[in-house]
């Protein structure tokens, strides 16, 4: 007779949550580094446009380029803006995924801690049946050769 766990459709469903929270969690984290990437290539780009302005102010002035330049130092600043409140955004939701994770993993964590408990006390009953069918054995051997 082998031990059936009550609660084992239980103990699959909250693994299965715990390995699509780790899933969810691991695409949260490729995106905000994702995002950090090209927020770190919008800052370059604003410094080369920065440095661009600075040379297009040195000597021979041209305004057309300067007014250029202009909007889209303004335009790259609102990305920037945008993709900071991103992170932020990405940040406050990868903290929610980690500890609704953290949570599944307790719960999963308890039904383990369930199953091995009764897994030992079956075992220990098993031992007991075991014990009293050798005493049975002996008990009965012991009979047969005192009638002989």
């Amino acid at each position: 007779m082998t031990l059936k766990f009550s609660l084992q459709n239980v103990l699959d469903i909250r693994h299965t949550r715990v390995e699509v929270l780790e899933i969810e969690l691991g695409k949260l984290l490729t995106a905000y580094q994702e995002t950090q990437s090209l927020l770190m290539s919008m800052q370059e780009y604003q410094s080369d446009l920065f440095n661009q302005l600075t040379e297009a102010q040195s000597g021979e002035i041209d305004i057309f380029k300067i007014s250029l330049l202009r909007v889209n130092i303004v335009q790259v600043n609102k990305h920037i803006e945008n993709l900071t409140k991103e992170l932020v955004r990405q940040e406050l939701e990868i903290n929610n995924k980690r500890h609704a994770l953290v949570l599944a993993r307790q719960s999963e964590e308890t039904l383990e801690i369930l199953k091995r408990n009764r897994y030992e006390i079956y075992m220990t009953e098993q031992v007991q049946i075991e014990a009293r069918a050798q005493d049975d054995i002996y008990i009965a051997q012991a009979f047969r050769n005192t009638q002989q």
